[in-house]
Parts: structure tokens; C-alpha cells; sequence
């Protein structure tokens, strides 16, 4: 089902891969890296900034190009702290602004703007512009930011609905922002896990239900309506740290959550005692996503055992249905691409009903892969 179609070396460990939404943008991605300065260059920074520039990253933006086959451009490579998490928001904002937000090891949350100036009839200068940043948690020192969610998941172009960001960070705490015209307000901060809050996560159709999972081995519920000092809901099944959480935009009361347990557990939000079922990954599940068309089939990086299609299709009983094991270190960033249903001509001989493109990334081996998906009819 997967054949690899390009592979660009990151030069720096890779753990983010996201592909933008907007209408007439689907052949564009970025992919984030995460480099530890090597000890040996610790002594070229000042002592008292050490902790927060002591990890490196980039942020590489991405072109699909055809040529006889679908291949990577890199548009621009930015030269940032370590990233941790982006995504794009899934509607324009504000005057048709295409957003990216960006979480980093200097525990900032950073907003760019996708630009796209006609430099003449047969050019376009596409460049991500930081617009504007906030620190996530001003109550912990050297605090990373790990993950973030978008409230605009169901990706309804209603403008006026607030559109709200929660971002997760080391110290185990949770925060909430909301998008205004002139950058980000942070709304509330609170303290949700014992150790790293390693994800968090919206409701997408109740964007006032905010989940989170952490190291501590727990599946919280927040309802920030009712204020954040206790979850509205504890759930303590993960045997391990609960790593990725993602709710579906299309099916609602659907939620699936990942955890070093290696276990996929697909959510009923009406009953979060326990999961509708189970399935094991072998491998600890970093990241989930589900495909931008139907929401019926997920995308798992899986750590140490590569990178997995399931079909859930029936929630009651989810099918791997393909493997991908290309890379040699440990799987960390994948998406899907939206260019099955709008790109241009050249694109389209390559790409049908039956067919998708993914990207994903592997740490240690600093490699990006894009890739095309078959499924069967």
C-alpha cells in the first residue's frame, strides 16, 4: 500500500510532519526538528541562557512538485529552537490568513502566516512569517512546550467563532490562548499531570471540553466552562504514559488516544470509563491522526515499529491494513495530505479516489519520507 515516492535528510532529528489545509495550499507541508547541542558546544553559550538554547531545531517548508512523479521542493528553511509540536489552524483566520502554530523548547508558543506574493505571472514566492509568540507557562522555569491542538477541527468557516489553541508542556500543566487580530491571549493555565503533559487535545465539537494526557498515566477531561482546577472525568486504563489524543471531526463522541503502552484505544466521549476496544501497536504510539476526507481511517507513528494504517471504519473493531517500516529510528511525526480532492492537473494523473499521500519523519536518522498511499477498493 505504500511506496515511497521522495526522501530529504533533515540534517537535524525530525519529529514533526504537518500538512496545511487551506484550499489552494493542499501541496504544502512543513516538517519540525529537535537537535540537542552537542556537549562539546555548551561552553560557546552563556551559562545563565544554557537551558533555554541548548536545543537547536528548523522548521523546512515543503512544495509537492510533479515531474513524471510527485517530488519534495524545500521552499525555506528556518533556523529556530528545538520544535516540539505544530499544526496548522484548520479554516483561514482573519482575513484569510493561512496559520501555523508552532510549540518549542523555550516553552513559547509562536503563530507564522503562510505568505504568497506573485512575483510575476509564473511565480510565487511562498514563505512562512512569524506574526507573533507568547510564553506558554510563566510559572515554571525552563518549562518545554510539547503539544498543541487548534479548536477549528470540525473546520467550520464560521468567523464568528472563537478560535482557541491549548498547548501542553514538561511541567505537566495545560494552557488555553485565543487567536486575536492582533496576535495571542492567553485565557487560563493550570496545572493537569504529575509529570510532562505530553498531549492535549479539543473537543472539536464542544470546543469548551479540552482533554489531556500525561506521564502520569492519565486520560483527563476538562470542562473549562466550569473552571480548571479538577478534571470533569480521570481515567487511569493506560499502562503507561498517554502520548497522543485525537478526536475525530466527523464522527462525533469519538475520540482515540495513544500511550507508550502501545495500545490504540478508540473513545465513546458519552462513556469515558472505558474504551469502546483496544488495539496493540507494538510500539509506543506518538502520533494519530485521522484522514482529512472520511475520518474513517488513522495514521499512527509508532515509535519503534514504524508507521501503521488503521481502519476504523467499525470502531468496534479496527484493522491494520498497512505497515510502513522505511525508516531506521524512531518514528515520531506523520500526516496526511489534503491534495485528494483539490490539485492541479499535473498532480491529479497521479492521485485518485483510491490513492493518498502522507509524510513522515524519523528521529535519529534525521529522514523525511513523502509517500503514496493505495488502498483497495
Amino acid at each position: 500500500m505504500f511506496q515511497t515516492l521522495d526522501t530529504f535528510d533533515t540534517t537535524f532529528s525530525a519529529d514533526s510532519v504537518e500538512w496545511c489545509t487551506a484550499e489552494g495550499f493542499e501541496d504544502i507541508f512543513v516538517c519540525g526538528t529537535y537537535q540537542l547541542l552537542p556537549k562539546a558546544n555548551e561552553n560557546l553559550i552563556a551559562c545563565n541562557n544554557l537551558e533555554r538554547n541548548k536545543r537547536l531545531g528548523r522548521i523546512y517548508l515543503f512544495r509537492v512538485i510533479s515531474d513524471k512523479n510527485l517530488l519534495l521542493k524545500l521552499l525555506q528553511q528556518l533556523d529556530t529552537v528545538a520544535i516540539l509540536d505544530m499544526k496548522w489552524a484548520h479554516i483561514k483566520c482573519f482575513d484569510n490568513k493561512i496559520l501555523l502554530a508552532v510549540v518549542n523548547a523555550n516553552g513559547f508558543l509562536q503563530i507564522y502566516e503562510l505568505m504568497n506574493k506573485e512575483e510575476n505571472l509564473y511565480l510565487r514566492n511562498i514563505y512562512l512569517k512569524l506574526i507573533s509568540e507568547i510564553l506558554v507557562n510563566e510559572r515554571k522555569d525552563f518549562a518545554l512546550a510539547l503539544s498543541l491542538d487548534w479548536s477549528t477541527g470540525k473546520r467550520n468557516d464560521n468567523n464568528n467563532s472563537e478560535v482557541k489553541i491549548t498547548v501542553s508542556d514538561s511541567q505537566g500543566f495545560v494552557s488555553l490562548f485565543r487567536l486575536i487580530e492582533n496576535g495571542i491571549e492567553k485565557i487560563t493555565l493550570w496545572p493537569a499531570h504529575e509529570y510532562e503533559a505530553w498531549i492535549t487535545a479539543f473537543d472539536y465539537w464542544n470546543t469548551n471540553i479540552i482533554y489531556t494526557g500525561g506521564d502520569d498515566s492519565k486520560f483527563l477531561c476538562f470542562d473549562t466552562r466550569i473552571g480548571t482546577t479538577s478534571p470533569t472525568n480521570i481515567n487511569l486504563s493506560h499502562n503507561a504514559g498517554v502520548t497522543s489524543l485525537h478526536c475525530n471531526g466527523k464522527k462525533e463522541f469519538c475520540l482515540v488516544s495513544g500511550s507508550y503502552d502501545e495500545l490504540l484505544r478508540i473513545w465513546d466521549l458519552r462513556n469515558l470509563r472505558k474504551p469502546v476496544t483496544a488495539i496493540n501497536l507494538h510500539g509506543g504510539i506518538w502520533r494519530l491522526k485521522w484522514d482529512p476526507y472520511e475520518s474513517k481511517h488513522l495514521l499512527a507513528a509508532c515509535m519503534y515499529n514504524g508507521f501503521f494504517i488503521v481502519n476504523c471504519n467499525d470502531l468496534k473493531i479496527p484493522k491494520i491494513i498497512a505497515e510502513y517500516k522505511e525508516h531506521k529510528s524512531i518514528a515520531y511525526g506523520c500526516d496526511w495530505s489534503y491534495l485528494k480532492k483539490h490539485c492541479d492537473p499535473k498532480k491529479k494523473s497521479l492521485i485518485n479516489e483510491n490513492v493518498m499521500l502522507v509524510g513522515t519523519c524519523s528521529f535519529y536518522d534525521h529522514v523525511l519520507k513523502l509517500s503514496s498511499v493505495t488502498f483497495k477498493n
